[in-house]
C-alpha cells in the first residue's frame, strides 16, 4: 500500500468543506468569468474547431455547460475538467467585442484527487471524435489512473477496482468492447516507436496498426520502410506479410477494420477454462441477437457470420407461436399456389376471348343491377312482358351493343 494521498484523506476533506461526492443526477451550477478559468494542463485531446465552435455559440448560445473544480493557483481559480473547446471559443468571442459571452454557467466537480480528476476529463471526453493515436493514449492514460488506485486500493465513485479485470472497467468507462480494449493494449505495449509517431501522423488506421503489432520488431521495420517508400500502408498488405510463406491471404481479409484478436495475443483477453478461436467477422453484429451472448467470450460488435449462432428469438418461441407460424406458412403456400393456377388458367384464353367474358360478366353485372335493384315491378307476374317495353332495359341493350363495337374494335 502506498503511503501519502489516499481516497479517506480525501473524503476526510471533503467532509470539512461539506461535500457529498456521491454522484447524482442534481449537480451544483455556478456562473463564472471564463477570465477566472483556466486551461487542465492534463488534458491531452486535440484543440480543434475553436473558430466553428465559436460560430455555433454565436449562433445558437452555449448548449451545453462546462464542468470545472476549484483549484486556485496563479493562472485562475476554477480548473477545467471538460469543455476546453467550448471555454477557448467563448474567449475567442469576448476578444472580439461579445462580452456577453464572459459569464459562462459551469458544473462544479469536487474530484477526490488528481487520479479521479483525471478519470473525470477522459470520461467527459469519452464520446467525442477522436484520431487512432488519441484513441490509444486515452486508453492507455485511463488504464494507468486506473492500475494505480487498484494497486492503492482506492476507489473511483463507490466502484470497487479490486474486483473483475480493469479492462472491463475500461470497456464499460469508453463505451467499447472488451475486445477492442485488447487490440489497443496490443498496439500500446508491441508497436515499434517509429510506427507509433507515422500513427500520431494519421499515416496508420488503426486496423493496420493493430495487424501490425502482431510482427515482430524486424517486420515491422520492414513495413515502416514500405511505408516510407510508397506513401501508404494497408491492412492487406500487412496481412501479407505476415503470411508470407504460407498460403495467400484469405479473400475476407480486406482494409476493413477487423475487431477480432489474433491468436498471439489470446493471452490477453479475460480468462475462461476454454479459450476458444475467435469465430465472428463482419462489420455488423449477430451478436446481439444471438441465444450464446452472455456465456460467449468471443463476442464482438462487428460479428456478421458465426458457427455459433443461435437466434435468441427463434429458441425461445412457444409451441402457440411456432404452430401460428406455421399456419401462416401454410396459408401463404395455398395462396400463393391458388394464384398460380388461376394465372395458369387465364393463360389458356386467348386475350379476344378473355376480352369478351369479360364483357359478357359486365353485362350480366348491369342486368342483375337494373331489375334487381332499380325496376319496381320486378315481383310482377307479367315482368317479362314488362321487362320487354321497360326503358332501363333499352338501355341497357344499347349498352351491350356499345360494348359489343368496342369488342369488335
Amino acid at each position: 500500500m502506498a503511503t501519502g494521498f489516499s481516497v479517506l484523506d480525501a473524503l476526510n476533506e471533503n467532509s470539512k468543506r461539506g461535500i457529498d461526492a456521491t454522484p447524482k443526477a442534481r449537480f451544483r451550477t455556478k456562473d463564472i468569468s471564463i477570465h477566472k478559468i483556466y486551461s487542465n494542463a492534463r488534458n491531452f485531446y486535440p484543440q480543434e474547431g475553436i473558430e466553428e465552435k465559436a460560430g455555433e455559440i454565436l449562433t445558437v448560445g452555449l448548449i451545453e455547460n462546462l464542468a470545472v473544480m476549484y483549484a486556485p493557483s496563479e493562472e485562475g481559480e476554477y480548473k477545467l475538467i471538460s469543455g476546453e473547446r467550448r471555454w477557448r471559443a467563448l474567449k475567442l468571442l469576448v476578444e472580439r467585442g461579445y462580452t456577453e459571452y464572459e459569464l459562462v454557467t459551469c458544473q462544479v466537480r469536487n474530484p477526490a484527487n488528481s487520479h479521479e480528476e483525471k478519470i473525470e476529463l477522459i470520461i467527459a471526453n469519452s464520446s467525442r471524435d477522436k484520431s487512432v493515436a488519441t484513441l490509444l493514449r486515452e486508453e492507455s492514460e485511463l488504464k494507468e489512473e486506473l492500475r494505480y488506485m487498484k494497486e492503492n486500493g482506492m476507489k473511483i465513485h463507490g466502484r470497487d477496482l479490486s474486483e473483475g479485470k480493469l479492462r472491463d472497467v475500461i470497456a464499460s468507462m469508453l463505451h467499447v468492447s472488451g475486445t477492442k480494449i485488447a487490440q489497443m493494449e496490443t498496439i500500446n505495449n508491441n508497436l515499434i516507436p517509429e510506427l507509433k509517431e507515422e500513427i500520431e501522423k494519421d499515416n496508420i488506421k488503426f486496423s493496420t496498426a493493430y495487424e501490425l503489432s502482431g510482427m515482430d520488431e524486424e517486420k515491422q521495420k520492414e513495413a515502416l520502410q514500405k511505408l516510407k517508400d510508397s506513401g501508404n500502408l494497408s491492412y492487406k498488405e500487412i496481412k501479407e506479410m505476415k503470411n508470407e510463406g504460407s498460403e495467400k491471404v484469405s479473400e475476407s481479409d480486406t482494409e476493413d477494420e477487423p475487431d477480432i484478436p489474433v491468436e498471439e495475443f489470446t493471452s490477453q483477453l479475460p480468462d475462461v477454462e476454454e479459450y476458444e478461436t475467435p469465430h465472428p467477422e463482419g462489420i455488423t453484429s449477430l451478436c446481439y441477437s444471438c441465444k450464446r451472448y452472455i456465456e460467449c467470450n468471443v463476442r464482438t460488435s462487428t460479428c456478421t457470420s458465426c458457427d455459433q449462432y443461435i437466434n435468441k428469438t427463434e429458441a425461445y418461441k412457444s409451441q402457440e407461436e411456432r404452430y401460428s407460424e406455421e399456419q401462416d406458412k401454410i396459408d401463404r403456400e395455398t395462396k400463393k399456389k391458388l394464384q398460380e393456377i388461376d394465372d395458369e388458367k387465364k393463360m389458356e384464353i386467348l386475350p379476344s376471348d378473355r376480352k369478351r367474358i369479360e364483357i359478357e360478366k359486365a353485362q350480366e353485372g348491369l342486368l342483375g343491377y337494373v331489375c334487381g335493384e332499380l325496376c319496381s315491378k320486378t315481383q310482377a307476374d307479367s315482368c317479362e312482358k314488362v321487362c320487354e317495353n321497360c326503358k332501363l332495359m333499352n338501355y341497357v341493350e344499347q349498352l351491350k351493343k356499345s360494348y359489343e363495337r368496342d369488342y369488335r374494335k
